[in-house]
This record gives structure tokens, sequence and C-alpha cells, in this order.
């Protein structure tokens, strides 16, 4: 009987679904705040990118890349409203 050690990827994929979920959470808060907006997508800019160097899967740089892109529109918008400061 032949073992084979398998290696799960479960704490790359948590990252990239919290990358996903804070970036939905940052378009949702553009209705509420536009600074809270600005910063939480930034907070997911940088969260995404470490999750995209380390992620091993298509499906979990799939979620990195829709929540990226979430949290980027959050930072332009909320810029664009005065958020940041």
């Amino acid at each position: 009987m032949q073992t084979t050690a398998v290696r799960t990827h479960d704490p790359d994929h948590a990252l990239a679904l919290a990358t996903l979920t804070l970036g939905g959470i940052a378009l949702v808060l553009l209705a509420v705040s536009h600074q809270a907006a600005a910063w939480a997508g930034l907070l997911v800019l940088v969260l995404g990118g470490w999750s995209q160097l380390i992620s091993q899967t298509r499906p979990e740089r799939f979620e990195n890349i829709a929540g990226i892109t979430a949290g980027a529109l959050a930072v332009a918008i909320g810029l664009a409203r005065g958020g940041l400061l």
C-alpha cells in the first residue's frame, strides 16, 4: 500500500474567501461612508495582493481577482468622493 502526502489548500482558500468577502463589504460601505469604503478597499487591495501571491489553484485566483476588483472600485469611488482623509 502506497501512501502519498495530500496537501490541502485550506489557509490559502480562506484568505481568498476573505478577500472576496471584504471586497463586497467595501462596495456596500460606499452607501454608508465613502471614507470607510476607501479604507476597506485599500485593506482589500493589500490582503488580495498577498493572497494572489501565495495562491496555488485557479479558483483561489478567481476569488482573489474578483475581491481585488471590488476593492479597487471602492477605493476609486471613495477617493473621488473625498475618502481617506
